[in-house]
């Protein structure tokens, strides 16, 4: 693949020195401004934070450097921009008619005509490079992959031209940094070196008057970073839409007059090989696909009946283990309904001579219960018996009772029935 030229004396010089010596241009400058018109009477804060340390001169120095360099690359990429719109590649009537090495010899000695900003622009430098491809080879059939090699080429070198830039803001940050430890240490050496009991204000005033020089370096290299960090990304914007317009561009400038496919007499000649050769192919693919496909199947058959083999002998073995253990199962259930129907007949013979027992004590209740009606007969006819002797005791009673009345009425008759009465219950009692 084909290369552009290039001068890398010339890149480096303007990459790094047109950016180093602008950058001092613009530090004197300011520094001069702030030593004349801009004094400190009139602008203190420019004084404080941009002379109150040597870090800071440092950081303002490298801040002008970045952005003469951001300054130079934006005049670069306005006069590419004006390049673009105006340049066009000249039109041949012969162009149909003419190989694409004629064409492209054509165009490149028609480029030596061409102005110098169009020569190095990414615009002229991409033409005459993919140009010098077509014309080595002699075809454009790799054109497509040229001008995405040509792109990539492109958006590296727009990498590389702004890593000055890059370097100095993620230096600045530093310095500010270094400039405060700087100036935090040099104000704690001045507070060690004075007597403090004598003068205990003074001491402070100078202590916070260097830690303010010392934070001051650090507002400016941050602050000074921040506006390099946003004028770098417009840039890079810039310049990304830039390559993309010259990649449009140039896909319409060369699409429009050469041709990717091959030569149709290298086609017609190569056809006939390339077909014997793709038969060829197909026959031998084919050939080998079948006999994949044959050892394949059989290996397949062989595999099958080796399965069927040891799964015929692992169910053989596993129903003989299964019967084997069926059969202990069902020697275990009958020994155990044996044991469980010799308890149940000694639990009934049991039970017959409980039934037995309750048999012979049942009569005897029976027996019992007849000689307690006996007595009950016994005891109701001598309860029968005392009710009338207490009656026939009621009837003595008063009778003794009559008695005694008649004897009151009658005294002389009253011992005679006294007797007699007494008599009465001699009888009773015995």
């Amino acid at each position: 693949m084909s290369r552009p030229k290039s001068n890398s004396v010339i890149n480096i010089i303007w990459n790094l020195g047109w950016p180093l010596l602008w950058g001092s241009v613009f530090s004197i400058t300011f520094y001069e401004l702030l030593q004349g018109p801009l004094d400190a009477e009139s602008n203190p804060l420019l004084h404080r934070y941009f002379l109150g340390h040597p870090i800071a001169v440092a950081t303002t120095i490298m801040f002008f450097v970045a952005m003469s360099a951001l300054i130079l690359r934006g005049l670069n990429l306005l006069g590419q921009q004006l390049v673009l719109s105006t340049f066009k590649l000249p039109e041949s009537d012969l162009q149909w008619k003419q190989e694409d090495r004629d064409k492209a010899s054509q165009i490149l000695a028609d480029s030596d005509s061409w102005s110098h900003r169009v020569a190095n622009s990414y615009l002229g430098l991409r033409l005459i490079s993919l140009l010098e491809m077509i014309r080595s080879t002699g075809s454009a059939s790799t054109l497509s992959e040229e001008m995405k090699y040509a792109s990539e080429r492109d958006a590296d070198r727009q990498y590389e031209g702004a890593s000055l830039v890059r370097i100095i803001i993620w230096a600045t940050p530093m310095l500010g940094f270094l400039g405060t430890v700087m100036g935090i240490t040099q104000a704690l050496g001045d507070l060690a070196g004075q007597q403090i009991g004598n003068d205990l204000n003074g001491a402070m005033q100078g202590l916070f008057s260097g830690l303010y020089v010392a934070f001051d370096t650090t507002a400016v290299a941050l602050t000074l970073s921040i506006v390099l960090m946003f004028c770098q990304f417009m840039s890079d914007q810039l310049e990304s839409q830039l390559l993309i317009d010259v990649d449009r561009q140039v896909e319409d400038e060369l699409r429009s007059r050469f041709c990717s496919t091959v030569a149709v007499g290298a086609d017609a000649l190569s056809n006939d090989a390339l077909t014997n050769v793709v038969d060829e192919m197909v026959k031998t693919q084919a050939s080998q696909w079948a006999g994949a496909i044959t050892k394949i199947q059989q290996q397949w058959q062989q595999w099958t009946a080796e399965q069927g083999e040891v799964m015929g002998d692992s169910m053989s073995l596993a129903m003989i283990s299964a019967m084997e253990k069926q059969e202990q199962l069902q020697q275990q259930q009958w020994q155990q309904w044996q044991g469980l129907l010799h308890e149940n007949a000694q639990l009934l013979a049991a039970n017959q001579e409980k039934m037995n027992l309750q048999s012979e004590l049942l009569g005897r209740v029976v027996q019992a219960t007849g000689e307690v009606t006996s007595l009950e007969q016994a005891l109701n006819s001598n309860l029968s018996h005392l009710q009338e002797t207490r009656q026939f005791e009621d009837a003595v009673i008063s009778l003794s009772a009559a008695i005694q009345l008649l004897s009151t009425r009658i005294t002389g008759e009253s011992r005679s029935l006294d007797l007699r009465g007494d008599s009465l219950n001699g009888g009773k009692a015995a």
